[in-house]
């Protein structure tokens, strides 16, 4: 079994201009910020991320036209290189949750 999944909070940053593929498929990329605190070996551990993400098709124009770029949000997704020649992941999010 093979599961690659993807739940994580945070607030989009650093969003890049919407831009289509050549197939006409819109295209945003952007940062996802994500701050929490994780019990760990039963202690506290604070955790500051920025993960590298990505949507396509109506999710990446949803949010390119979102009110407030900086309101937290809910991704779901998966993880995969940036490209074949990249080690750098990038979660591909397939559903954002405005909160």
């Amino acid at each position: 079994m093979s599961v690659n999944e993807v739940v994580l909070s945070g607030v989009a940053r650093d969003l890049l201009d919407l831009r289509f593929t050549p197939a006409g498929i819109p295209v945003l990329e952007f940062s996802l910020r994500h701050s929490s605190v994780q019990a760990e070996e039963g202690h506290s551990r604070k955790v500051e991320l920025d993960l590298p993400a990505i949507a396509f098709g109506t999710l990446a124009r949803q949010l390119a036209e979102a009110s407030d770029p900086n309101r937290p949000i809910m991704a779901r997704g998966f993880l995969a290189r940036r490209s074949l020649r990249s080690t750098q992941v990038v979660l591909h999010a397939r559903d954002i949750e405005f909160q």
